[in-house]
Order: structure tokens, then sequence, then C-alpha cells
């Protein structure tokens, strides 16, 4: 079911009656589709449809929210008059006649996902299990997976504004386990992006496989990182998952807006070394992270939010807007589903490329250690440390990359790591992830170019 105008404006008419300055409605229709390989056999599909309407009412800096699967005229009227409760008030806005609102699709769908078969989905993805399989009898667990996603989403809201965007995700997903039987060492990678099926064809599985067994197996033999403070050069690509999540999360609107964050009073002040930009994109065409409009119905941004050290902006959605002076929407609002009140968050977050290159970057390190990537970390966004565990890394000796380390872990501040960024290169790249926060899990693009952090804590078990 999609919803009429009709019903539409009577429902936000009903929201509007106590007084409520704006109403919005939010109408989604999910469909998900995973398939994984384990075991050199399938080891499961599944599909899932995810289907209903939110509601929601602002008045000056208050909020009421409420969602429902149930998408009968009763039960969207009933939520609808539950929710206008929260304000005591007479009506003071009419809705005006709804319409629909044309913008440029930045993320084109060239082969849908009904154009292959289950059958030649999974036998895609065993293509690249034999390949790892084969690499060596070390490898003893591949898992390959295939994400899809197509999502349709309907915002109406009570300035008249209907907005309607097809949503199509795929993403692929390779782990390989090695294994001495004295340990067990894995490397993973996942290439994604807002596009169909063209993905499989762009991508070539069977050498992500090749490259995940080799690394699996290389880090069996590799030494144990060291331990304490010391220079590390932070690999591009999926690298910016330090920036995201130590840097990124406080500065959306909701830790600004609480005041819960270190950046909230640092708006035009040195936050950062020379040499860091850091930016926001939702415009990148088919990138991970980006929609032709957010969940507010805010058309996405190239937001730059440090400039040369400066903070020069905030991620913000409309209701954040309201509450952070001089401060405008920014097509950040993003949510996991209808469930989710929606809020500030991001979508492809990455440090801008710099001036040097990879090359002059490790040759100016004398001893410290060289690290491409991680497989996660966690930040408290009011304090602003974080910690972060490493996938592959190297020591870097006298200029040059040497020995492989096992993953070890940083840990730090923030605010403190931005200010020790002495190094910049210009090899930029975006990687996909997951984000989790307050509005549930969202699809986000990590990036930045290779860098070098001065001086920063790294727990290893070797000295």
């Amino acid at each position: 079911m999609k919803l009429s105008k009709k019903l539409a404006d009577l429902i936000l008419s009903t929201c509007l009656k106590t007084g409520g300055d704006y109403a919005e409605i939010y109408y989604q229709d999910d469909q998900v589709s995973t398939y994984n390989r384990r075991y050199k056999k399938v080891y499961a599909y599944s599909k899932k449809h995810i289907n209903g309407v939110g509601i929601r009412i602002l008045k000056g800096n208050k909020s009421v929210y409420g969602y429902t699967s149930d998408l009968s005229t009763k039960s969207l009227l009933s939520l609808a008059e539950s929710l206008s409760m929260g304000y005591q008030g007479e009506k003071e806005i009419d809705v005006p006649p709804l319409s629909v609102k044309k913008y440029k699709n930045i993320n084109p769908i060239a082969i849908p996902h009904d154009q292959m078969t289950t059958e030649e989905k999974f036998a895609y993805l065993k293509e690249a299990e034999d390949v790892a399989f084969s690499y060596s009898d070390k490898i003893c667990d591949v898992m390959a997976s295939l994400f899809e996603e197509d999502e349709h989403v309907e915002i109406y809201n009570s300035t008249g504004d209907i907005y309607k965007d097809d949503r199509v995700r795929t993403r692929l997903a390779l782990l390989c386990i090695a294994s001495d039987k004295t340990q067990f060492q894995s490397a993973f990678d996942g290439p994604g992006a807002s596009k169909g099926l063209e993905l499989l064809k762009e991508t070539d599985f069977k050498d992500v496989a090749l490259k995940c067994a080799e690394r699996a197996c290389q880090l069996l033999s590799a030494i144990d990182g060291p331990s304490g403070e010391m220079p590390v050069i932070i690999g591009n690509g999926f690298g910016g998952v330090l920036f995201h999540e130590a840097c990124g999360h406080p500065l959306e609107g909701t830790s600004i807006a609480h005041k819960t964050s270190p950046f909230f009073d640092k708006y035009g002040k040195k936050v950062a070394s020379d040499v860091v930009s850091a930016v926001d994109d939702g415009t990148i065409q088919s990138a991970w992270g980006s929609e032709n409009i957010d969940d507010e119905g805010v058309k996405p941004t190239k937001n730059i939010l440090i400039k040369d050290g400066v903070l020069v902006n905030f991620m913000v959605d409309r209701y954040n807007s309201r509450r952070i002076p001089n401060s405008v929407a920014t097509g950040s609002c993003r949510r996991q589903s209808y469930k989710y009140l929606p809020t500030t968050r991001m979508t492809n977050t990455y440090i801008d490329n710099g001036k040097s290159t990879k090359e002059e970057i490790i040759s100016s390190v004398k001893k410290g250690i060289y690290l491409s990537g991680f497989t996660g970390g966690q930040v408290d966004p009011s304090t602003d440390k974080f910690v972060f565990t490493s996938d592959v890394g190297y020591m870097v000796e006298d200029g040059k990359i040497t020995k492989m380390i096992k993953p070890v872990t940083l840990m730090g501040y923030g605010y403190d790591i931005l200010m020790k960024i002495s190094m910049v290169a210009n090899d930029l790249k975006i990687a996909p992830g997951v984000c989790g926060a307050a509005s549930g899990s969202c699809f986000v693009s990590v990036g930045q170019p290779t860098l070098l952090v001065s001086q920063i804590l790294v727990g290893g078990k070797g000295e």
C-alpha cells in the first residue's frame, strides 16, 4: 500500500490540530535479500520485507514520534491523533495542497537485482570461494556473501511537499580464515555501492578472494605489534573509520545541539592541524552512503566540516537546525527504518586529499607502524575517547615498510589526534561500512588518503 494525497493531507491535518508547527509522514517499503556460502556449501539465504509508517510532529524545540506497521486508514489516523496529544493548544497551521518534488537521480541503476537467478548468484559466490580455498591448505573457512536492498520511501510534510525515492544497494563480502593449528587469523573485504548487479560485473571478486586468502595466511607468521606511543601511518580507504568514529560523530547535530560534543563551541576555531580538511559528501554518485534525498526530503550536500584545520560546519537535520543557532539542514537526516526517530547521521565522510605522497610519508618515519585498515572500534561522543583495532599492519623502519605485524589497538582522543596529523597524501579512497547510532544502523562510506599521525598510543603484544 502507498499513501494517497487525500489520506496524507488528513493525517497531517490531524497532527497539527493541537498547535504543532510541522508534521511529517515517512513511508517505507524495503526488500532485503542476503546470499551466503560457507563451509563449501550454501549456508544461508534470506529475504526480509520491511513496511510501515513513522509520523513526527514538531513544535519549537519539542518533538513527538510514533510508528506503525498497520497501514489501514483507521490505524494511521489513530496514531496521528495520539501523537497530537503530545501538545496542548489550538491549530495554527493549515496544510497547503500536496505536490511531488523533483530532484536529480545521483544513483542510476544499470542491472536490477531480478536480472540474475538465485542459482547464478550463488555460483558467482562459489567461484570466489573456490579461489580462496585453492590458495593454501591453511585456509580453513571462507564466507562469501551478497547483500541486496531495494527500498522505496515516501515523505509527506506539512509544508505541502511530497518526496519519493527508490534506493538500491548491493554489497559483496569475503572473509577468509586461516589456521596453522596453533592460531587463527582472518582477512576481510567488502566492496559495495548504491548500484544494482552491475557491481558484480565491475568487481573482480575472485581477485578479492585471492588477496584475502593471502593476507590471512601471511598473518599466521606475522610478528606481534609494538606497544607505546609512536608515529602511525594510517592507510587510505577504510582507515577513514578512525575519523568517522572519533571525529565524525561528535560533529553530528545531535551531539552539537545537546552540547555533549567536545566540538560544540569550536565553530570557526582551530580543531586540527593545517593539513587536515574533512568532508561529509552525500552527493557522490553511486557511493554506498549516497541517497537522492535524506529521510526528511532534503537534498544531500557536499558539506565541508573542517577546512585547513578550522571547523567551518556541522552535519545538521531539520529538527536539530532549530536547536543550533544559525544552522540549516545539510541533507544529513537518516534512519534505519520507519521504527526509528530520524536524526543527524553521516553519509560519505572523509579526510580530503593533501599535498604529500604515500612514499614521502613512509620515508619520513624513522620508526613506527603502518596500518592499512581497521576491523572496527568505538568512541564515546561526549568525551571523544576512542579505541580501534587494526586489520593488517607493518613495521616502518628507517623510512621503509618491513615486517608484517598482527593486529594492534589504537587509543586516544579524536580532538587530540586531529592536531597530530602531520602529513596527508593525495591518494584519497572511500570504502563502504555500516554505522550504528541513535537512529539505528545506516549505510555509510568512510575514507581518507594515506596520512601520518605523529604520535598515538598503540596497544600490541610486542615491545
